[in-house]
């Protein structure tokens, strides 16, 4: 994650690389660029505090659904750090509604895994499900990567289609090595259990 001072809104700004996340109630931003991986907007109203999470699910979703498919389990522990930070900054779960970003089929489609994006949509539609966490917004798929910047303090999340998909761009060489490191370490989470 990168921190600047001031962007040109005179609030810091939180930008999130793939595989980061963030959550605050303060007045600031948050931003990142939606490829291939998941962007996931957190806010609660009752105290006016939003995050964002970064990620992937590297792997192809089993048929048995995300609570008894171990690649699943990535994708539940990155929710569970950006719902921690939140409820660690007096965020509730019942209280939380989700804006869902990105999943789409861009340039090289994760080096050459071309369920990739289906498997990712799949994951957040069950995970919300079984959350009961209502999606206020839902943009995936497509063709194009998405900026987004997120205002933590109401919730309001501005996106922005990128139809260049530059396949030499900096953000896009991060994203497509945390891909590539997700599916190496794939196997590196245990058992989950969740919880009411």
């Amino acid at each position: 994650m990168l921190m600047s001072q001031r962007d040109r809104l005179g609030k810091p700004l939180y930008l999130l690389y793939p595989g980061d996340h963030y959550a605050s109630g303060g007045d600031c931003l948050i931003g990142t660029v939606a490829g291939t991986c998941l962007v996931v907007c957190l806010y609660d109203s009752k105290i006016r505090l939003g995050g964002m999470i970064n990620f992937v699910v590297p792997g192809t979703v089993g048929t048995q659904g995300i609570l008894h498919d171990d690649i699943s389990r990535i994708g539940i522990v990155n929710m569970e750090y950006l719902m921690g930070d939140m409820v660690k900054l007096g965020g509730d779960r019942k209280r939380m509604t989700a804006k869902i970003f990105g999943a789409a089929h861009t340039g090289d489609s994760a080096a050459g895994r071309a369920s990739l994006p289906e498997s990712n949509i799949r994951f957040v539609r069950e995970y919300f499900e079984i959350e009961r966490i209502k999606i206020e917004k839902m943009d995936i798929g497509g063709m194009f990567r998405r900026k987004l910047y997120l205002f933590p303090g109401d919730g309001t999340v501005y996106r922005k289609v990128l139809r260049n998909n530059d396949e030499n761009s900096e953000f896009i060489s991060l994203e497509r090595e945390y891909v590539h490191n997700e599916f190496v370490n794939s196997s590196r989470v245990g058992r989950i259990v969740l919880f009411d």
